[in-house]
This record gives structure tokens, C-alpha cells and sequence, in this order.
């Protein structure tokens, strides 16, 4: 019963309310003398809290010469509870998100090593809702966790690598050239897009040799590497139908780009 009262708490009942309602269920049909008698405790708080529950559909009164009290049925209850958090929720979500995009404000954070980037990429992949774009040579299996969390939430991932990455197990949707190779444990580059609102970006290079990472909810930086990760798996799908380069001499633009 310890484990009920405790439910019934988390649900929003009071101590008392959750007491009373318990007592009801137990003892059936009782006026407030009775249940004060049952539970110990002041008829004056157990009248006032009977009050508040017949007005909230907790419990029903039944006039007579002394008016007494049943529970109202659990699955009824229950029902009207869910339907009423719903209510409420979906209204605060509306509002809340408003004023949240109301007051939201662009931002850019600097991120500095490679364990604070992966900590970084771990915490943005816990906030998507809807799809994830990656683009990296990382080794997945450090967000297998996240990955799995976001599976069960029905979010896409996308994952685009130029490298030959482990991908067993893993509830994504991974796009790779397969003639390419990275060397092992040695990551150069990381980009996630979250819900196409939050970009993060990291890499290291020899000759720098620490990692870097931008994290941002700025819209075009957003879009841009969306695009580029989107791009990515467009030229990589081209060629699998073609069954050849798609980036050939004759459209090649002779940039610098295109000769790094």
C-alpha cells in the first residue's frame, strides 16, 4: 500500500488525499466521521479535504442525512487525469515554445578538446525530436547509446562517412564510399545537424593538432552544413546509379576547393 500512497502522491494527490482516496477504495461507501476514524486524523482536515476532492471528481458524494463518500472508479479517474494532463500539456507546449522562440537567441559556443566535443555531439543528439544529420569519420560506437535512445523515439539518422565505419547493431541509416579508408583511431572531423535547428562542427588537422568545435543554432550555418551532408549523399547515390565518378573535368570549376 506504501507503493500506491507513493503513485498516488506523484500523480498530484496531497498525503491526505491519496489517504483518503486508499480509504475509500478499501472500506467503501463512508462519511467524513468514518474516515477521520480510519486514517487518524482531524475530521476538520479530512472534511475540507473531502470537499476539495468531490469538487476535482476524486471521489462522489452521497447525500443522505449524514452525507457520505465513495471513490470514484479507478479506470474513470484515470482516464479523466490523462486526459486532463494532456490538455494541459499540449497547451504549455504551445506557449512555452513562443515564448522560447520569442527569446531565443543565436548563439555560438566554442568547444575545446576532442572529449568535450563527443560530450557536446552526446548531449545535441539527446534533444532531437524529429532527424539527425552526421557527417564524421568518428568510430559510431561512441554514440551507440544515444543512437539506440533516439530509435525508440522514432528520430531518422543519417550518417554520411568518407570512411569504412562499424555500423553493426546500430539504428541508423549509414551512407559510405566504400572504396575509401580512414586511418584507425584517428579521427579528422565531425558535423551533426539536430532537427535542422542546431549545428555542431569539430575537426583537427596535424598541423594544428588540438580539436576545435563550433556548436550553433544560428539558421544559415544550420542550413549550410545540412546542405553539405545532404550533398554528400546525393553525389555518393549518383555514382552508385551511374556506377562512376559524377564529378568529372568537364564540371569541374578549377577552384581552389577543388584542389586542396
Amino acid at each position: 500500500m506504501e507503493t500506491l500512497l507513493q503513485d498516488l502522491i506523484g500523480l498530484g494527490f496531497t498525503t491526505l488525499q491519496a489517504q483518503i482516496y486508499m480509504t475509500l477504495l478499501t472500506e467503501g461507501e463512508q462519511s467524513g466521521y468514518q474516515i477521520a476514524k480510519v486514517i487518524g486524523i482531524s475530521r476538520s482536515s479530512v472534511y475540507a479535504a473531502l470537499e476539495g476532492m468531490y469538487q476535482k471528481g476524486i471521489i462522489l458524494k452521497l447525500n443522505g442525512e449524514v452525507a457520505s463518500y465513495i471513490a470514484q472508479d479507478p479506470k474513470i479517474l484515470l482516464a479523466q487525469m490523462t486526459q486532463s494532463f494532456r490538455e494541459h500539456i499540449d497547451s504549455a507546449e504551445t506557449q512555452l515554445s513562443g515564448l522560447y522562440d520569442d527569446r531565443r537567441e543565436e548563439r555560438y559556443t566554442n568547444i575545446h578538446g576532442f572529449d568535450s566535443i563527443v560530450s557536446s555531439a552526446r548531449n545535441a543528439l539527446l534533444n532531437a525530436k524529429k532527424e539527425v544529420y552526421l557527417n564524421t569519420d568518428f568510430d559510431l560506437s561512441l554514440f551507440s547509446n544515444e543512437f539506440n535512445i533516439l530509435a525508440k523515439r522514432n528520430v531518422r539518422i543519417l550518417v554520411f562517412s568518407f570512411a569504412t565505419l562499424e555500423t553493426k547493431d546500430l539504428p541508423i541509416e549509414f551512407y559510405s564510399h566504400e572504396d575509401s579508408q580512414c586511418e584507425e583511431e584517428k579521427p579528422s572531423r565531425l558535423m551533426l545537424v539536430i532537427d535542422c535547428d542546431q549545428a555542431l562542427v569539430a575537426d583537427t588537422y596535424k598541423k594544428r593538432g588540438s580539436w576545435l568545435g563550433t556548436i550553433t543554432n544560428n539558421a544559415l550555418f544550420v542550413s549550410i552544413v545540412a546542405e553539405h551532408i545532404h550533398h554528400d549523399i546525393y553525389l555518393l547515390r549518383l555514382k552508385q546509379e551511374r556506377q562512376r565518378e559524377v564529378i568529372t573535368e568537364s564540371i569541374k570549376l578549377h577552384t581552389l576547393l577543388e584542389n586542396k
